[in-house]
């Protein structure tokens, strides 16, 4: 029997690239699991005389995220994953990150393509047949840096997935694999 890989392969790290059309910016290094998670969700229907035994369920949408722990980011890197935040100059160089309070805005507007490209030997899979497409996501900072002797700062980035708006892939959240 030949044994068969997914395509994403069946272990090892990514590369993650946000914005492959316009920015094209990896996110990483990344110490720790990315996770991709996609979850069906489904209600219950009930009739008084089976109880509490469902007799039928409804599908009721698809909830999908994406985690990526960044380690050792670069100041770009991190303008882009915290909402609002924004590069300031000191000594003619970018230094500084600034990070607001941001409140009210929608963030659907904002969403971007992500591509997962499984790694070998720290290269990013060239073979689109190996790729993980998420069409629409953006990142929610989830940031909890600890100071201490042992312990490797990361940077926890959740990107929220939304359905695609765009023509031929309106309602879609993902694939896996090229195009056609």
């Amino acid at each position: 029997m030949t044994r068969q890989v997914g395509p994403p392969q069946d272990l090892g790290p990514c590369c993650v690239i946000w914005d492959p059309d316009t920015a094209n910016l990896e996110l990483g290094p990344t110490f720790g699991t990315v996770t991709f998670r996609s979850e069906d969700n489904v209600e219950s229907i009930f009739h008084d005389k089976h109880g509490v035994a469902p007799v039928d369920a409804v599908y009721t949408g698809r909830v999908a995220t994406l985690e990526v722990p960044m380690t050792s980011p670069n100041l770009l890197q991190l303008e882009t994953v915290i909402e609002a935040s924004y590069k300031k100059k000191s000594a003619g160089k970018y230094k500084i990150l600034w990070v607001p309070n941001p409140v009210g805005g929608a963030i659907f507007p904002d969403s971007k393509e992500i591509i997962l490209k499984p790694a070998v030997d720290q290269v990013c899979a060239a073979n689109t047949a190996k790729w993980l497409h998420i069409f629409r996501a953006f990142p929610v900072a989830n940031i909890e840096l600890g100071f201490d002797n042992s312990g490797q700062r990361v940077y926890n980035v959740l990107f929220m997935v939304f359905p695609d708006d765009t023509s031929g892939l309106e309602g879609k959240l993902w694939r896996l694999g090229p195009a056609s």
